[in-house]
């Protein structure tokens, strides 16, 4: 079973012990920058970077954060399903 940590400004996703997935962001003022994204090439296709990514955006919706997208898969992400994140992308 993956399960994903949030904390220390990334988000990881575990195989048991192994760290598959990486998803880092930076504090900048009121706004989170995500800024690297990375899966493990024997998990990809599973999901798990957009688990990522919904971690770190659900932190930031409790916390009235905005999410700027230096990632170029989160800036993937946030336009494939641009009207779920409106309310959380830093104009």
């Amino acid at each position: 079973m993956i399960e994903i940590i949030n904390k220390n400004l990334e988000s990881n996703a575990y195989d048991g012990e192994k760290l598959i997935g990486r998803c880092q962001y930076r504090i900048d003022g009121d706004k989170w920058v995500i800024y690297h994204t990375d899966i493990d090439k024997d998990y990809g296709g599973r999901g798990i970077a957009l688990s990522l990514v919904e971690s770190i955006i659900s932190s930031a919706r409790e916390e009235g954060k905005r999410i700027v997208l230096e990632c170029s898969y989160v800036r993937h992400i946030f336009e494939k399903y641009r009207e779920k994140y409106t309310d959380i992308i830093a104009e």
